[in-house]
Order: structure tokens, then C-alpha cells, then sequence
């Protein structure tokens, strides 16, 4: 009977998104993050205020610890000192360092932000960028406990923040010592920010669309931002008044994105699915796999490249082997699954009917439905295409 098989068949057997194995939180994880030094452990921030530490051994994970971070829900964290200390941005607008060996707080900064702080990203060894739920981004130095520098260009939530270190900004005026920002935000623009000077570089137009994630590619040259409809608006770097090319087809929102390479990102959808993309020229190029038919909230991508985590509102965390994608060989298999489309459509639906979500400002999502006749697959097609290469995979490991 099955029941007597081994633990590892049982388990790849029931993963028939293609995972190698899940996480079960005590509540839905608003973020995820891997240690930097120590790809066998990932942290998740609850909507309860909670952290909790896991343990990663590729095909299966064990909870380490919980801590008891924030009275409000954890939004967003990670790693800074080579992952000696986990930076926790909350609702409750503080932001706490905890010893990562021990869980116990060492900081806190009770007010950072005026409102909720939805946004955290690690920069470099010392230094930190969070966003919150008005559109305000703040650099902070770990050694000490003010702000080096704030931006309020928007009037929204910020979504997501790349940073471009110093030797990748191409844009004029972009070569401080740390570099330059670029920030999406729901208010449906994206803005350079440079840290040199505190000072934007520039902001696109409206979009009359929440941009909701960002990736900076082609050496510097294009940032992408992932919209609420499901579209991937492509700029040229420090040209931000309007796109220079467009890549609709996601059927749901794209809430995050992870760079693989110059040419290449992963997306995570409200529909579930993690999409393997191509830019310029714009085509889909398989499927990781699919999470579930709930929103992916966030993605992470561990220190060697070998596995990336996702994070849904179903209360796991889902671990994914995405190390072919540098392999070229395996890569170019990938560019050929089976029953996946080539280019998206370049037509696009661009009526939304949004509703608002789960924690005020957070991303409004929509249940939106593409319209038919477009070369990329729909969710349910998608989903068939993905059982069945975790089918394959299971049979031909036989």
C-alpha cells in the first residue's frame, strides 16, 4: 500500500505542482527569506507578527523556532551582516534586528515609518532600504539608528525596490558609492532614486495600472515592472517618463519577480503559477511550477541559485530546484517544454476591476479574466502542463 512506501515517494507523489517539498506556516507568510551564509535555512514573516526559522534538506524542511517579532503582521525581512543579524519591517511601522543565532530582539526602531512598512531590501553589508504604505522609502545604515536619506515620490504603497549597485548604473548622475534605487509603487509609477544625493533621477507617468514588482536587467539598461493586470511594462534606464515596450499575457497580477540573468526573470502570479521569462526579445520560456491556486506573495532565490522559495496566501512555503536554469543545456530544454506558448499576445485587456485586499493599502488584487485567443496558456492549461512534467519527472526517477 502506499501508506508503506518510503517518506520521499509519498511526498514527491503529492507534490503534483512540482515543488521538491512545502512548508506548512502557522498562518499565511507575507514574506520569505533565505541566510545568506547558510542556504539550509530560510526565515517566513507571518501575518501574525511571527518569524518563523525553517531548516531546508532540498527534498524536505523542519521548523527550527518561532519568534515572537511584532503585534502586527511581519510584511517583510532579511538578512544583513552575512546573516549574523534579520532585519523585520512590520505594520506596526518598526523595524526590529534579532540575533540570528539566538532569535532574541537587539534593536528595534519603534517609529521608522510613518505608516506600515511594506517593503525591506538588504543593499549591501551595512546598508538597508524599506518602503511603506504612504510611498516613502528610507536608506538606513545597521550601525546606527538613524536614516541616511528618504524619498516621498509617490502617493501610494511602495512594492518593491532593485537596487542597481554603483558600477551597474548607467543613468547619469546614478554613480554614488551605493548606487541607485528603483522603486515601484500602486500608485502606478516607477522612480530612480539616487542615494548620493537623496534626490530622484527621474519618475515615469501614471501607468493607470499598480505596479507591484521590479527587476533591473540588460546590464542596467532596462528596468521591468510587474503589473496588477498582468502585464510586464518594460523602461528604458533613465528614459522613465513611459515605457519603451510592453509584455502583457500574465493572465493574473505579477506580484513578484526574480532576475535569473540579463535576459531572463521569473514571475510569481496571483494565479499561482512561477513563469520562467524571457526579455527582449519578450517570449515565455517554461514554468517552474505551480504553487497553488492561491496568490504567490513573494519569491526568494537561496545564495547558490539551487532552489527558490515561494510564499503563498495558503500558508506555505514551497521550495522549488530552479538550478537548471544556468545550466545551458538544461536551460535550452526549458525553452522547449512542451505545450508552452511562444510569444504572449501583444494585445492586452486593460479593463480591471480591483477590489481591496487583505491589509488596507497592501496590493488590491482583481480576479480578472484574459481574453481568449492569445498564445500564452490560461491558468488551467498552464496548471495541466505542470502536473504532467511532475508526472514525468516522478516516473522517469523510478
Amino acid at each position: 500500500g502506499l501508506q508503506k512506501r518510503p517518506r520521499r515517494i509519498r511526498r514527491e507523489m503529492s507534490s503534483d505542482g512540482g515543488e521538491l517539498c512545502s512548508a506548512r506556516c502557522a498562518e499565511q507568510p507575507f514574506d520569505v527569506a533565505f541566510h545568506p551564509g547558510d542556504n539550509g535555512i530560510f526565515v517566513s514573516g507571518l501575518i501574525t507578527g511571527a518569524v518563523e526559522v525553517w531548516e531546508n534538506k532540498g527534498e524536505r524542511v523542519r521548523k527550527l523556532k518561532t519568534i515572537d517579532a511584532h503585534t502586527e503582521s511581519v510584511r517583510t525581512l532579511g538578512f544583513v551582516n552575512d546573516g549574523a543579524l534579520l532585519l523585520t519591517g512590520s505594520s506596526d511601522r518598526s523595524i526590529l534586528a534579532l540575533d540570528t543565532a539566538t532569535g532574541k530582539p537587539l534593536a528595534k526602531l519603534e517609529h521608522a515609518h510613518k505608516s506600515a512598512v511594506n517593503r525591506l531590501k538588504v543593499l549591501d553589508q551595512n546598508l538597508v532600504a524599506t518602503g511603506d504604505d504612504d510611498g516613502v522609502v528610507k536608506v538606513w545604515d545597521t550601525r546606527q539608528q538613524t536614516a541616511c536619506g528618504s524619498f516621498a515620490p509617490f502617493v501610494d504603497f511602495v512594492s518593491d525596490i532593485a537596487h542597481v549597485p554603483a558600477d551597474d548604473a548607467v543613468a547619469a548622475g546614478a554613480n554614488g558609492p551605493s548606487g541607485s534605487l528603483v522603486v515601484t509603487s500602486g500608485d502606478g509609477t516607477i522612480a530612480h532614486l539616487n542615494m548620493a544625493n537623496w534626490k530622484e533621477l527621474g519618475q515615469s507617468d501614471n501607468q493607470e495600472d499598480e505596479l507591484l514588482s521590479c527587476v533591473v536587467m540588460k546590464n542596467g539598461r532596462k528596468a521591468v515592472a510587474g503589473s496588477q493586470t498582468g502585464i510586464l511594462n518594460i523602461f528604458n534606464y533613465g528614459q522613465w517618463e513611459d515605457i519603451s515596450d510592453r509584455f502583457p499575457g500574465h493572465p493574473s497580477s505579477i506580484d513578484a519577480m526574480i532576475k535569473v540573468d540579463e535576459e531572463t526573470l521569473l514571475t510569481g502570479s496571483s494565479d499561482g503559477i512561477v513563469r520562467i521569462i524571457g526579455i527582449l526579445p519578450n517570449k515565455m520560456l517554461g514554468l517552474v511550477g505551480e504553487h497553488g491556486e492561491m496568490p504567490i506573495e513573494r519569491m526568494a532565490l537561496s545564495g547558490d541559485n539551487q532552489f527558490l522559495a515561494t510564499a503563498s496566501h495558503d500558508r506555505t512555503i514551497k521550495m522549488w530546484d530552479v538550478g537548471y536554469l544556468w545550466e545551458r543545456d538544461l536551460r535550452a530544454e526549458a525553452a522547449n517544454f512542451d505545450g508552452v506558448g511562444g510569444e504572449l499576445d501583444d494585445d492586452s485587456d486593460d479593463d480591471s476591476d480591483s477590489e481591496e485586499g487583505g491589509g488596507g493599502k497592501r496590493k488590491r488584487k482583481q480576479k480578472q479574466k484574459r481574453k481568449k485567443g492569445g498564445k500564452i496558456q490560461d491558468s488551467n492549461a498552464a496548471r495541466d502542463a505542470v502536473k504532467k512534467a511532475a508526472a514525468k519527472k516522478f516516473f522517469d526517477g523510478l
